[in-house]
């Protein structure tokens, strides 16, 4: 479990920061850029942490969120897995919304400008009265859902970022290019369903090895799954996941019989 100590050790650094970091990642700060047609540190993360999910999926979700270490540090208070279906489909709704509201903004500015620092008052977010409200207000609303609903409950249905990232892991799977992924030898498995009972996103992880389709767009790479199986049945892998065609497996000699 080494792996999962370091990992919760980099997500309380990053709860840690977040006097310092929490406009950088702030949609309403994008917003309000928007309006004077500036493009806000928040708005260039999202496109950083879309690029990075080509490649390595929804790590920055499961290393470094200091919105999802919030959550994961009351799993002790309400550790009830979640359901998906329609409810995760809230999250591609409010970014829609979210970013039709500041193309519209920035085609009212008439014009478009970078500032990284724009509201960020000696590059600290918290520096002034109203930034402690919004801190507040964000990290109760973020603490009450956990206690209420259960496990990361804000990621699963309500972030902004997640459909981003969503997006540039779909479109890493759908060219297939070699990326951060989830592999498995269902053959291993002795069914003890502890890769699903650890999962910090209520994936289906057993479900998922049983039927060899190891993707979900709510993974986020955290290696709960993988450093909590007896059997060593899960692992990570950099590939594109592709199967090869009967022409390539020939000629590797897959699937040729002794003469």
């Amino acid at each position: 479990m080494k792996r999962q100590n370091i990992r919760k050790a980099m997500m309380v650094v990053a709860v840690l920061s977040l006097p310092v970091t929490m406009f950088y990642l702030s949609p309403l700060l994008t917003v309000q850029g928007a309006a004077r047609g500036i493009v806000t540190s928040s708005l260039l993360f999202v496109g950083l942490a879309a690029a990075a999910s080509f490649v390595l999926g929804r790590v920055f979700c499961g290393w470094l969120c200091p919105g999802g270490a919030v959550q994961e540090l009351l799993f002790p208070a309400n550790d009830r897995r979640l359901k998906g279906g329609r409810p995760d489909l809230i999250k591609y709704g409010l970014a829609t919304l979210w970013l039709m509201a500041i193309a519209a903004l920035f085609i009212r500015a008439g014009g478009l400008r970078v500032s990284p620092l724009f509201g960020i008052e000696g590059g600290v977010s918290l520096g002034s009265r109203t930034s402690y409200v919004m801190f507040f207000t964000a990290m109760g609303g973020m603490v009450a859902l956990s206690l209420l609903a259960g496990r990361r409950p804000f990621c699963r249905y309500g972030c902004l970022l997640a459909p981003f990232m969503i997006a540039g892991k779909c479109t890493s799977r759908a060219v297939g290019s070699p990326r951060l992924r989830l592999a498995a030898d269902g053959e291993r498995c002795i069914h003890c369903m502890l890769c699903t009972k650890n999962c910090p996103m209520s994936i289906d992880v057993h479900a998922m090895v049983q039927g060899n389709a190891m993707e979900s767009p709510e993974c986020i790479s955290c290696g709960a799954c993988v450093d909590s199986c007896p059997k060593d049945v899960l692992s990570f892998a950099f590939s594109s996941g592709r199967k090869p065609s009967l022409p390539e497996r020939r000629s590797s000699g897959e699937g040729q019989t002794m003469p």
